[in-house]
């Protein structure tokens, strides 16, 4: 049953993972295209994707 706990958490943990490379990714596009209210977007978005990573691996719920 614990190891259930454990998968679920890394699943989590690796689509978390995923949004943040997307995200990352799309930053990158917004700044070659000099989209600066996309840019403004995407690091917000960017900010609450580590903040749930963050609390994912302290313990904490999201």
């Amino acid at each position: 049953m614990e190891h259930d706990q454990f998968k679920g958490r890394s699943i989590t943990l690796n689509t978390l993972r995923e949004e943040q490379r997307a995200l990352n990714m799309r930053l990158l596009l917004a700044v070659r295209l000099r989209d600066l209210e996309a840019q403004r977007t995407l690091e917000q978005e960017l900010e609450e994707t580590a903040r749930q990573i963050e609390s994912l691996l302290s313990g904490r719920q999201i």
